[in-house]
């Protein structure tokens, strides 16, 4: 069997046993749940256009599949998708995976704690900068495949008016924080903590850019048109102009890099 076919065997199962005794799974537990098959998805683009093939293909694919395990324990038990209030959700979906994964079938993979680094490292701001070098395309591929899928997903929310669903702590309407507007026109990169509403929001996403690794990666976003939906919803401003501009410059020269 196949890495991937067994780690979606295992995660199906895993994902079951959070379910309702009418054997629904809670809604933000389905979104979590189509999102994991999502972002595997992406990882296999992605992959692809790479000319990944075989283990590494498979490896790959695995990975993206079981990034968000962390997710599942983590709604089960506080209620919340918020890291800051409850736990990281991918140090926790290491911790997971390393008690709960049979160890019959990482034992077999050479590139397991690879895989258990991608899924601690995918929502962190930075990857740090002693990643093992052989561990840093896999590590570096979850993370895009990740933000892409979270790019469309915001989309999908704000455009049938749902974003509270998805993030239920931020305000629809609203202006821009300043200390976020400050960051990004400064060092590139959004904080969290200084999101305030949905604008905010859409200004973090769009550091992310900055952070996305690969050509295929970009060459997915231009073809889903996020980029261009997100320049379209936000606001007007001088310093969230220059940015979003210098943002999108920065996509298309690493679209053909």
């Amino acid at each position: 069997m196949m890495l991937h076919d067994a780690a979606a065997e295992w995660l199906g199962g895993y994902v079951d046993s959070f379910r309702g005794r009418n054997g629904a799974l809670s809604p933000l537990m389905e979104v979590k749940r189509t999102h994991s098959l999502r972002v595997r998805d992406n990882a296999a683009k992605i992959a692809e256009g790479l000319g990944w093939t075989g283990d590494r293909l498979d490896v790959a694919l695995a990975a993206a599949l079981l990034h968000d395990t962390g997710r599942f324990p983590q709604y089960a038990r506080w209620g919340t998708y918020y890291d800051g209030v409850s736990a990281d959700h991918g140090e926790l979906g290491e911790a997971t995976l390393r008690e709960l994964f049979p160890a019959n079938l990482s034992d077999q993979c050479p590139e397991w704690e690879d895989i258990l680094l991608s899924v601690r490292l995918h929502n962190k701001k930075d990857l740090p900068l002693d990643v093992p070098r052989r561990a840093l395309p896999l590590a570096r591929l979850v993370r895009d495949s990740d933000k892409l899928d979270v790019f469309s997903l915001v989309r999908s929310h704000v455009e049938v008016g749902r974003i509270n669903d998805l993030l239920p702590g931020i305000a629809p309407r609203g202006g821009y924080s300043d200390e976020l507007v400050e960051e990004v026109a400064t060092d590139g990169r959004g904080s969290y903590r200084n999101v305030r509403s949905l604008f905010d929001f859409l200004l973090v996403q769009l550091s992310w850019v900055l952070d996305l690794n690969y050509p295929p990666s970009f060459r997915m976003l231009r073809e889903e048109g996020v980029l261009a939906w997100i320049e379209r919803t936000l606001p007007s401003c001088d310093r969230v102009d220059d940015f979003v501009s210098s943002v999108l410059r920065h996509a298309s020269a690493m679209e053909s890099a």
